[in-house]
Order: C-alpha cells, then structure tokens, then sequence
C-alpha cells in the first residue's frame, strides 16, 4: 500500500469493470466475504478494488487477496476514526476528485463521461478517494508528531539517490497518439478510447512497441520510426504527460492519458541527466520524501497490530 500522496495518480487510468448503478448484479454487491468487526466487505467491494489495484501491480497474482486485505485496513481505519471523533465527509472527497481532475488535465464531466461509458459506478470510484483521504488523516493526526528525520538521514539519501537530484533530466521516448478530434462526439470519444486500450492492449501482449505505434498511431511524423520521439526535457510537455514520464521506470509503459490532442500511449526507454544538485538545493525535498516513507512505515506498522486484535472472517469460497 502506497503513503496517502499515491492519491494523485493518472485520473483516466483507472478501468473499472463492473458498476454498481445500471445492470449491477445484485447477487454480486450483496454476497459477504469478510466480516471485520462486525462490518461486511462484499464481493461488489472486492471486484471494484481488484480492478484499480491490477492497474498498480499489474504482475500481482492474487489479486483478490491484495484487495481483500486494503479493505480490511480500510475498515480498521474507519474504526479508529470514528472512536477519535473524525469523519470524512462527501464535500471533501467531491473536492478531492475535481482537484485531482484539474492536476491530470481532465474535467469532471469528462470523468464522469469517461466512467459512464465504461459502466463504472461513480460511487464505488469515490469511495476509493475517500479510503486515500481517511488513511491521511489517521496519519496526520497519529504519527506525524512522532517522525523525525536527521541530518544523517539525509545525507544518506542523498548519497543513495543521485541520480534523481540532476538540474535536468531528460527522457528518451516513444509515443503513439490516438488523436481526438475538437468537435468528436461522445461515441467517437468512446470508440477512440476503445482504440488506445486495445493498441496498450496488444503491447501487454507480446508486441513491440514500434509494431503497435505503425499500426495505431495517428501521429504522421513518427508513426513510420516506431513512434520514436528521442530525448526531452523535463517539464516541456503537458503536465499530465511530463508526470506520467518521469515517474515510469526504463522500459515502462505510461497511458493512454487525456491530452487536448487525444490519447498518448508512451514508452520509456531511458533517463539521463546533468549536473548535479547540491545537497543543499534538494535538502527539503529529500527530508519530505524521507518523512513520507517512515510515515508509511508507522502505518503499516500500527495496522498489523490492529489487525492482530480484530475480529476479521472471511469467507474463502468467494476468492
């Protein structure tokens, strides 16, 4: 489980499956796999959270369990929440989706249109933001006073982490580009998100790169070399692309992400960078990530006690 900051990933990467709002199964939302302290977690919950964590650990194997166990923690959270008197109300997780929606380049009604169109409930999604959201505050309010980060922590991570304190970074990219015209229609929309899964699709597959980038792209320019774009800097595309690079590692696939040209399916093939910061320039960003980390360590730490006094069934004939 990621630190409360993994909140802010990419909006339109996130293909649910099954919604709870039209055509639901009500077999499906109803059934009961895990009782923790004497509140259920359904099959419904499992599926929904499955399906967000495949997109996180797309090479996990058992994939249920996984989200089985973030719902348990997520139940505990609650719990504890509720006993300190602190509530996550709906204001402030609607708040927390249309910030992320305007960090990622993408409007709420196209979420919502996107979602819709995947037969994705709204309220399932929202709930996920809202488990994001309570697992901040229970850090915020239990840990933070207790973490401290010295000079030597520092000096450590700096020296283990070089590479990522450079004055520029430069990424060397392939991309392909499924365009999406000003004035398309919601079907054309649909249809051409459909195009962009199926070319990430077939990558996934077995299929190089430049192979799916001939066949897919709509970018003229490169289409022909394999959707090969070469190095750029940091910081010189759209912000939803540039953030989508620069956390992939060598070799990684990022999209497709909403642009206002269309789709971008983009590969990684390396990083290098320039002169390197001093450690004086980087001192506060490096004590952050350090804090980040040890606060996700108390976490995980504070839920495995918990978890030792609960009461949790679970119903293995649904996993």
């Amino acid at each position: 489980m990621k630190h409360a900051g993994t909140v802010l990933f990419l909006l339109m990467g996130i293909p649910f499956i099954i919604g709870a709002g039209k055509g639901a199964d009500k077999k499906l939302v109803d059934a009961v796999v895990a009782i923790v302290n004497g509140e259920p977690i359904s099959l419904y919950q499992i599926t929904q959270r499955s399906e967000i964590l495949k997109q996180k650990y797309p090479d996990a194997k058992d994939i249920k369990k996984m989200a089985l166990d973030d719902l348990i923690d997520d139940d505990i959270i609650y719990s504890e929440l509720k006993i300190m008197g602190v509530t996550i109300n709906k204001s402030e997780v609607d708040n927390a989706i249309e910030q992320m929606s305007e960090a990622n380049g993408v409007s709420m009604s196209a979420l919502k249109q996107s979602l819709e169109n995947k037969g994705i409930d709204f309220h399932a999604y929202a709930d996920q933001i809202k488990s994001e959201l309570a697992k901040s505050r229970l850090v915020g309010y239990k840990f933070r006073t207790e973490i401290t980060v010295t000079n030597d922590d520092i000096q450590r991570y700096y020296s283990e982490h070089k590479d990522e304190f450079s004055m520029v970074k430069q990424a060397d990219i392939s991309h392909i580009l499924i365009e999406v015209p000003p004035d398309a229609s919601a079907e054309q929309k649909k249809r051409l998100l459909e195009k962009a899964d199926k070319a990430v699709a077939a990558i996934h597959s077995g299929k190089s790169f430049s192979d799916v980038a001939m066949q897919y792209s709509d970018d003229k320019m490169t289409k022909n070399s394999g959707g090969h774009l070469g190095y750029v800097d940091q910081g010189t595309l759209y912000p939803v692309i540039d953030k989508a690079i620069f956390k992939a590692r060598p070799g990684g696939i990022a999209g497709p992400v909403r642009t206002p040209i269309g789709y971008e399916i983009i590969m990684v093939k390396g990083f290098k960078s320039s002169e390197l910061l001093p450690v004086k320039d980087v001192k506060d960003k490096i004590r952050n990530d350090i804090y980040s980390g040890k606060l996700d360590n108390a976490l995980k730490s504070w839920l495995l006690t918990k978890r030792q006094k609960a009461i949790i069934t679970v119903y293995n004939e649904f996993l």
